[in-house]
């Protein structure tokens, strides 16, 4: 397992992206659907870079936290691209797709394991 910065030019549907969160004390996960939009996990408290209470005008994202589908601009809030490249088989990009769709519509319940 891997991963290499990116630009989203070299983005495809399906890729597992990333990006660092508060100087590099933990990077933020999620899955590139296509079309500039990403489909990830916000927590609560996170705010925009821009500082602004408005929403996107891009994809409408509002700060709002739980799985969220955003454009690339929202998931970055102004942090370098990553992908995240596996070594071992993996999913069909369709297939991840469709699963990180089912996440976000609550058809599959999320848990989140932190270790410590």
């Amino acid at each position: 397992m891997g991963q290499k910065t990116s630009t989203p030019s070299n983005l495809k549907p399906g890729d597992h992206i990333f990006t660092n969160r508060a100087w590099i004390l933990y990077y933020h996960h999620g899955i590139y659907v296509g079309d500039d939009m990403v489909i990830h996990l916000m927590a609560a408290g996170i705010k925009k870079k821009s500082g602004s209470c408005d929403s996107c005008p891009k994809c409408g994202y509002d700060g709002r936290s739980g799985i969220v589908k955003t454009c690339l601009d929202c998931f970055l809030n102004g942090k370098n691209l990553h992908i995240f490249v596996y070594n071992i088989p993996c999913n069909s990009p369709d297939e991840v797709i469709r699963i990180a769709t089912e996440f976000l519509q609550g058809e599959k319940d999320f848990v989140l394991l932190v270790g410590m």
